[in-house]
């Protein structure tokens, strides 16, 4: 792998990126000879001007001018083939603005490149062994999972919901002992709970109830009585001695979410426990043994 940076005002499109490979590769196929001689610097800023100096301006009054026949000439100490051809093949691997005016092209050459080809053509290949394709049909079919994906998203998020909605009103009509209920998650992410609970906040307190969700890599609860203090100190230590990696833990006693009714003010519920614990590899049967000494309640 090898970079070149190039001066240009914003990051290359696509299209421009696939229009530098095919000129590179132009270069290389015409078998352009690479000429490499000394000048005096007066002389060679004659007969060139200053695009010489693309790569930086070279000290001294003597000059290694490189001249790739018919394409660029500029002053550089560094290898170079004799022709274009001897490079084999480019192979423009991604570029990436570094900087405000400077953008980083980095690339394969040669037999690297080849490797390259090959692996990107393996990954098609795979594409049309899974689906039961031709490589035709590889965009198209992308296309329509991703489309399909999107609505299948969109009900499922709608779904959870619908679920942590009937969740917590589970727990706030529950004429069960129990205050505290929990609840063991299949979401990857404790974002839905963020989102969706602080709605609750106001009946859970209300009632002195809570409920608490957690999953092999976070716990969020929402509590709205006085005892949660101590379950959620033993939760944080045993989150700690099962992590390998940072987790985080965040405990505050006011929640503020916004009404889903335009106009409403934001609501904050006082004296309600909001907490999370976030890592990535907890053990979840850890937690709930943890919840169950508690007295807390499990919720199928």
């Amino acid at each position: 792998m090898a970079h070149l940076d190039i001066t240009h005002y914003k990051s290359l499109s696509k299209d421009e990126e696939q229009a530098i490979e095919n000129q590179a590769n132009r270069i290389i196929n015409n078998c352009n000879p690479i000429n490499k001689s000394f000048m005096d610097k007066a002389e060679a800023e004659r007969q060139h001007g200053f695009h010489l100096y693309q790569g930086g301006v070279v000290p001294g009054n003597q000059l290694r001018v490189v001249d790739i026949e018919g394409v660029d000439t500029e002053a550089c100490c560094g290898t170079h083939c004799d022709s274009t051809a001897e490079v084999g093949w480019i192979k423009l691997v991604k570029t990436q603005r570094i900087s405000d005016g400077i953008v980083r092209l980095y690339y394969v050459a040669h037999e690297r490149a080849i490797t390259k080809m090959n692996d990107e053509q393996q990954i098609m290949n795979q594409l049309c062994d899974t689906w039961g394709i031709d490589q035709t049909q590889i965009l198209p079919t992308a296309t329509r999972f991703f489309n399909e994906y999107k609505k299948l998203s969109t009900v499922t998020k709608k779904q959870d919901q619908q679920i942590l909605n009937l969740q917590v009103k589970y727990v706030i009509n529950s004429v069960e002992e129990s205050k505290l209920f929990s609840v063991k998650s299949d979401q990857e992410s404790p974002t839905l709970y963020f989102s969706f609970l602080p709605q609750f906040a106001q009946k859970l307190k209300d009632q002195g109830k809570g409920v608490i969700f957690y999953s092999d890599n976070f716990i969020l609860g929402l509590v709205g009585n006085n005892t949660s203090g101590a379950l959620v100190t033993e939760l944080e230590a045993l989150c700690k001695e099962m992590s390998t990696k940072p987790m985080k833990s965040n405990k505050k006693a006011d929640v503020k979410f916004d009404y889903k009714i335009k106009g409403q003010k934001p609501v904050v519920t006082k004296e309600i426990c909001q907490f999370s614990i976030t890592g990535a590899d907890f053990k979840a049967d850890k937690i709930a043994e943890a919840l169950k000494k508690h007295g807390v309640a499990e919720m199928e």
